[in-house]
C-alpha cells in the first residue's frame, strides 16, 4: 500500500499523516526519550574490567565465613560420632520402649482379630439338650 492508496479509503481521513511522516515523527520521539533516559551498563564476563579490585572489608569477610563454614563442618563431623558404651552398662534401645497408652490397645475380644476363621466348624459349640435329656437329667438322683 502506497501513501496514495489511502485516498479511496473512506475510513482514514484526508487530513491524516503518510506513514512517511509518522516514521519521522516516531524517531524524533524515540531520540527524546533516549535523551532523558539513564544509562545502563550491561556488565558481562566479556567486557569486564580486568583485575577487579575487592576491598579489604569483602576479603575479610568472605575469609569469615570461610572459616565459620569449616568450623562448623568439622563441629558437625565430631558431634555426628557416637561415643562407645562402657562395658556392661545397658543401653536403652528405641525397639524396647513402651508407650504409656499402650494399655488402650488391649481390648476385649482382640484374639478374634488374631486368629483366621474356620468356615463350617464351631470350636465352642456344644449341642442344646433335647427335651428328654432335660428330663432324664432332672430324674437322676445326684451321687455323692
Amino acid at each position: 500500500m502506497t501513501g496514495d492508496d489511502h485516498k479511496d479509503d473512506p475510513h482514514i481521513r484526508a487530513d491524516s499523516p503518510s506513514d512517511d511522516q509518522l516514521r519521522a515523527r516516531f524517531a524524533a520521539l524515540r531520540r527524546e526519550e533516549e535523551a532523558q533516559a539513564p544509562e545502563f551498563v550491561i556488565r558481562s564476563g566479556v567486557g569486564r574490567e580486568r583485575g577487579r579490585q575487592r576491598s579489604t572489608g569483602q576479603l575479610i569477610a568472605i575469609t569469615a565465613c570461610v572459616a565459620a563454614i569449616a568450623v562448623a563442618a568439622v563441629w558437625l563431623h565430631f558431634a555426628s560420632q557416637k561415643p562407645e558404651p562402657e562395658p556392661g552398662k545397658f543401653v536403652a534401645s528405641i525397639t524396647g520402649w513402651k508407650a504409656p497408652t499402650d494399655f488402650l490397645l488391649l481390648t476385649p475380644g482382640r484374639e478374634l482379630l488374631r486368629t483366621v476363621p474356620t468356615i463350617g466348624v464351631w470350636h465352642d459349640y456344644s449341642k442344646a439338650p433335647t427335651q428328654k435329656e432335660r428330663h432324664r437329667q432332672a430324674k437322676k438322683p445326684d451321687l455323692p
